[in-house]
């Protein structure tokens, strides 16, 4: 099941992992590392780092996530 979220303009230019952590889940880095790796969560259709600095409106997608 794939999921889509939108980044709001307050946490323009933050870092991808701190604005997952504080938005979908708070969840470890491992966690969001495995997952960016596998492909099963991308930006604007595209593979990224933890480190990736999102922009305002850009699509988080998330595929087939499950918390363990």
């Amino acid at each position: 099941m794939k999921k889509i979220f939108s980044v709001s303009s307050e946490y323009n230019d933050s870092r991808f992992d701190k604005w997952f952590k504080k938005n979908i889940y708070n969840v470890p880095q491992s966690f969001i590392e495995k997952n960016l790796r596998k492909g099963k969560i991308k930006i604007n259709n595209k593979k990224i780092k933890s480190s990736h600095k999102v922009k305002t409106n850009d699509e988080v997608i998330l595929y087939d996530i499950t918390l363990k």
